[in-house]
């Protein structure tokens, strides 16, 4: 995955791009930098409105790479270091946003799918249907 940075694209558009490729996680920028295993600040979070303009100290364009194998830390620092960008990995854990304080060592690939697996997991937990009465392959032709 590849993401461009510029003073001309939104907050929201990078958020949007990253979540259209992860389903779930989320990118989301901060105020302020955090540390490995650490926690930003919801109050310091910044609006899918902005404008990379309206938040870099330096005006660097380029493009950012995110392969698989990248951990949650990796994406984290190269945002900070190449771009000035504070952001934080949220992930998708049992139907609910949170912080990756404690996995910043995944990969995003791993990440995906470990919330991926929570929700499935969470949708069948939920399931109020009897499996007697649920549709079978024959049901459909």
């Amino acid at each position: 995955m590849h993401i461009g940075i510029h003073d001309n694209v939104r907050i929201g558009d990078i958020e949007k791009a990253f979540s259209d490729f992860y389903p779930y996680l989320q990118i989301r920028f901060y105020e302020k930098k955090h540390d490995k295993y650490e926690a930003s600040d919801e109050r310091d979070r910044i609006s899918p409105d902005k404008l990379i303009s309206d938040i870099k100290k330096t005006h660097v364009s380029g493009i950012l790479e995110m392969r698989p194998e990248f951990t949650v830390g990796d994406v984290e620092r190269e945002f900070l270091q190449r771009f000035g960008l504070s952001v934080q990995i949220i992930w998708n854990k049992n139907d609910r946003w949170e912080q990756t304080t404690g996995v910043d060592d995944f990969t995003l690939t791993g990440l995906n799918e470990i919330a991926r697996s929570f929700s499935d997991t969470y949708i069948l937990e939920d399931l109020d249907e009897d499996p007697e009465d649920l549709p079978t392959p024959s049901d459909f032709r």
